[in-house]
């Protein structure tokens, strides 16, 4: 079944129109996108590199988990579903903490903290979304985003020095 995506205007408030996934999004309006950055608790992060059958940065790596929020969803539940659909781990509202919204025409972008404890044997990827995953202290993810053929959002500098050292 294809994705239905909700629009909304720049503010984020809801136009009650509805497009399919794939469809041209009108200038002015909006979908939403989530996006989860997942520190265990050593103080690791997990990345993920997303597969090359992936219309959009296929073979890119990116944060641990990410996705469109679909029709009837708001952005926690979407985030709680992308994450056990692309890398297997189970989360609650309230491991979502909330650290952002990014609006840039044709998303608004709910940006993600996650602290929870998982191990490399807890995660179960899906071929079709995720390619890899690999766990970086925070000294080594500034190297990796800058050297790596990596997503490089404008978010991330401040994202990870108010977070990433702490």
């Amino acid at each position: 079944m294809r994705e239905r995506w909700e629009l909304y205007d720049e503010e984020d408030k809801p136009t009650g129109e509805v497009i399919y996934r794939g469809e041209r999004i009108p200038k002015g309006r909006f979908h939403r996108v989530v996006e989860a950055w997942l520190r265990t608790g050593d103080g690791n992060f997990i990345l993920q590199k997303r597969s090359k059958k992936k219309k959009n940065y296929p073979g890119f790596w990116s944060c641990t988990a990410c996705g469109s929020v679909q029709e009837g969803e708001g952005p926690e539940e979407a985030m709680i579903r992308e994450m056990e659909e692309e890398m297997g781990i189970i989360l609650t509202r309230e491991e979502l903490k909330l650290d952002r919204v990014i609006s840039e025409f044709p998303a608004h972008y709910y940006i993600y903290k996650v602290e929870k404890d998982v191990k490399e044997e807890d995660i179960v990827m899906d071929p079709e979304e995720v390619e890899d995953f690999i766990f970086l202290t925070a000294d080594q993810l500034p190297r990796w985003i800058e050297e790596k053929n990596m997503t490089k959002l404008a978010y991330y500098d401040d994202f990870f020095e108010n977070w990433a050292k702490k």
